[in-house]
């Protein structure tokens, strides 16, 4: 009789014991209740679609982390369509991160469901050009697997695109500058395309006043140049910087600051002006700007493309690059050049930060970092 209440005592006691802990343990509640969401970049005005640059990052979606009350893992669906109405709207990326970048060619998707094209003579039911639309966008986060899991859906974004009409046979063409008053030289190997779009021809120069050129109508063709003389007898208003070489060929000739510029020949208003490119800014306080708009460290364009800074790298910080100075939407993270194809230097690493800034993992110190959008790469000497 002792030992069967013994044997029973311990069946009893673990028993009371398991329901004590069950009665004292925390109860973690996951709901909605305070959570919300919603997108936190800058939309650009237009995003210009073509299927050359199918591969692109078009945007990149950043939004905030829902507050669902407790610590928990959340996972968050990109959502697209063409119509302003969630229920219609397809899954375009699922991410665990708090943003996500989508291609042209996924854009494109839905210009193709809009019915836009890239045809210059196609016209929509009013008359206007078949090749402008909205797409909508939202953002849901949730947690756990099930039907019934806590989730929030954030307000929807519409953002415009375009499709970049091909101009048919009739458009216009191209002109060339030749001449050691640019990066060309006087070498056909290598001229400057200035492309043409409605009879308004635009490129990036390197421009030196220690040289000169012109421009040519034809590739290759050392005849068909139009000097600053010929502009000046077609009534064109010149930027007051180029004058006359007074040369052989009395080609233009730059007495402004060396540098690269976007030089657009206008031959409807008939112009040719100037204008300064832009630099690229480094912000954050992985570099000695710190997240701070006084004083960001500027990398130049010092050549068509290519932007080049030294920058005071310290890996107890991050940074990221900006393409508007005073305009946190301008942001370009390590998602942004990793999705886009470029080669990073090694010592560069995702911070896994809220904006997934670069973050540096070599030795502190001064270094030249260029971006050089021609050949893609990031590089660090």
């Amino acid at each position: 009789m002792k030992r069967t209440a013994l044997r029973l005592l311990s069946f009893l006691v673990p028993a009371l014991v398991m329901a004590a802990c069950v009665e004292d343990a925390p109860i973690f509640t996951i709901s909605e209740g305070d959570a919300d969401i919603a997108f936190q970049n800058t939309f650009a005005a237009e995003y210009l679609l073509s299927d050359q640059t199918e591969t692109n990052i078009a945007e990149r979606f950043i939004w905030n982390t829902p507050d669902f009350g407790t610590p928990v893992n959340v996972t968050y669906e990109l959502y697209g369509g063409t119509q302003n109405v969630y229920d219609s709207a397809s899954l375009v990326a699922s991410s665990t991160e708090t943003n996500v970048g989508i291609t042209v060619e996924q854009m494109l998707e839905f210009a193709d469901e809009l019915g836009l094209d890239n045809d210059p003579t196609t016209t929509d039911a009013d008359g206007n050009p078949n090749n402008k639309g909205v797409v909508f966008f939202w953002v849901n986060a949730f947690t756990g697997s099930g039907n019934d899991s806590p989730s929030v859906l954030s307000d929807s974004v519409a953002l415009n695109i375009t499709v970049i009409e091909v101009t048919v046979d009739g458009g216009c063409d191209p002109i060339y500058a030749v001449g050691d008053g640019t990066q060309a030289g006087w070498d056909w190997n290598n001229p400057v395309v200035l492309n043409c779009d409605g009879d308004v021809f635009s490129a990036k120069l390197q421009l030196n006043p220690d040289g000169a050129f012109r421009f040519f109508t034809v590739n290759n063709d050392w005849g068909s140049g139009q000097n600053h003389p010929y502009y000046v007898a077609e009534g064109y208003t010149i930027d007051a910087r180029f004058v006359d070489a007074a040369d052989n060929d009395n080609n233009l000739k730059w007495t402004g600051d060396a540098g690269v510029y976007v030089v657009t020949v206008d031959d409807n208003a008939k112009t040719i002006t100037v204008t300064d490119s832009s630099p690229l800014f480094l912000v954050g306080d992985g570099t000695q700007a710190g997240w701070d708009w006084g004083s960001p460290v500027v990398a130049a364009e010092t050549s068509p493309d290519v932007f080049s800074a030294s920058v005071t790298l310290n890996g107890a910080g991050a940074f990221r690059f900006f393409t508007v100075r005073d305009d946190w939407g301008s942001g370009l993270n390590f998602p942004y050049y990793s999705d886009a194809g470029y080669t990073i230097d090694a010592r560069f690493i995702n911070a896994e930060d809220g904006d997934s800034n670069f973050k540096w993992t070599g030795t502190d110190g001064t270094y030249t970092v260029t971006v050089d959008d021609i050949n893609m790469t990031i590089t660090v000497e």
